[in-house]
């Protein structure tokens, strides 16, 4: 990499991580590009030359850290709901290690244009991610086989994004959404995991059964409306 480059890079770095820590603190509509140039010690038309517009930064940070956990090591011995949880432990730390960047940011990750690329970006790495490994699992007699593994996978990912929304809303914290994740994925495997694989999702769905009702013993529930009695 030439000078020129290391430099270019170094600003984005830069940009990148002051981006993160504004949005933090003062959300999504909080940060002009004025702010941001300031806080990054750049100028507003490098930030559009390197970036583009605010959708533009928010989505490159959004993608910098997809690509983190998409380049995960997955030792070569490892089952397959060890593969699993290694892929939706890296996610999870992702989000912790910044939580309220994350939580900000949700109206932008799930409506706006520009993010729509991250958007398909994340769940068709996480998409291919568990396809794989669920298809290794078929091969190996731990799927049952009429499961399709890209189906199973994108219903995992279903499950997660829930989650996600319950947590980014308010309604549960980060351990709330952890436990609320995982203990739906494992419900959804439990329908199609065989051998090895379905005992260790079995045995990690009966752990996390308390911890859901407690969930559900705090959450606000609404009560549905009487029937209207017949004369």
């Amino acid at each position: 990499m030439g000078l020129l480059d290391e430099h270019k890079s170094e600003r984005r770095a830069r940009i990148l991580a002051a981006a993160r820590r504004h949005v933090a603190r003062h959300g999504y509509d909080g940060l002009t590009m004025r702010d941001l140039a300031q806080a990054a010690r750049v100028s507003v038309p490098t930030l559009y030359n390197l970036f583009g517009g605010k959708d533009a930064i928010l989505t490159a940070a959004l993608a910098e850290s997809v690509e983190r956990v998409a380049a995960l090591h997955v030792p070569a011995d490892t089952t397959y709901f060890g593969r699993a949880l290694l892929g939706f432990d890296a996610g999870m730390t992702m989000i912790a290690d910044a939580p309220d960047f994350y939580r900000r940011l949700i109206p932008l990750f799930m409506t706006s244009p520009e993010a729509r690329p991250i958007r398909m970006r994340t769940e068709l790495g996480f998409l291919a991610l568990m396809t794989a490994n669920l298809t290794a699992a078929r091969d190996a007699g731990q799927l049952a086989e009429w499961a399709e593994p890209r189906v199973v996978a994108g219903h995992m990912f279903a499950q997660y994004m829930a989650a996600f929304l319950h947590w980014g809303v308010g309604e549960v914290d980060l351990d709330g959404f952890r436990t609320l994740a995982l203990s739906g994925i494992c419900h959804l495997l439990l329908g199609v995991a065989r051998g090895r694989f379905a005992e260790e999702v079995a045995a990690r769905a009966r752990e996390l059964t308390p911890r859901v009702a407690a969930l559900a013993d705090t959450r606000p529930t609404q009560e549905a409306p009487h029937a209207r009695s017949a004369d």
